[in-house]
């Protein structure tokens, strides 16, 4: 679903922007992300370009830093409108429902069991 949103979000962007997003990713956009090599994005299409931000990144942080990108291209609208698609695509943190009783706990465990002996064939043979 990342993959798609971006490549909706790129898709979106004429060519010079389309451009200078490219720019912006061989560039230090967030702290411990590296940039992705020009060589990677020159002649890269929208595709090419996603696939490498996930491949690069993960799609969490390839989303983190197309919103920080877009922030940084003036492109509020877009980012805004991204964070927002991947706000509601994204699955809820789980949280038990409000109206469900509180989970049992556990079964005291039980002493471990004694191995079974292997017949004589199967064992290993140590110290021969």
């Amino acid at each position: 679903m990342v993959d798609v949103l971006l490549l909706r979000t790129l898709e979106d962007l004429g060519k010079e922007d389309y451009e200078k997003f490219k720019w912006f990713l061989n560039q230090e956009n967030l702290a411990g992300v590296e940039p992705i090599a020009w060589s990677k994005l020159q002649y890269a299409s929208r595709i090419e370009t996603v696939s490498q931000m996930t491949r690069s990144y993960g799609k969490e942080t390839a989303m983190k830093v197309a919103v920080e990108i877009l922030k940084k291209m003036k492109n509020m609208y877009a980012a805004e409108e991204l964070t927002k698609k991947y706000a509601a695509a994204s699955p809820p943190a789980s949280s038990p429902p409000a109206s469900s009783p509180p989970a049992a706990s556990p079964p005291a465990a039980s002493p471990p069991a004694a191995s079974p002996q292997l017949p004589t064939r199967f064992r290993l043979r140590t110290g021969v």
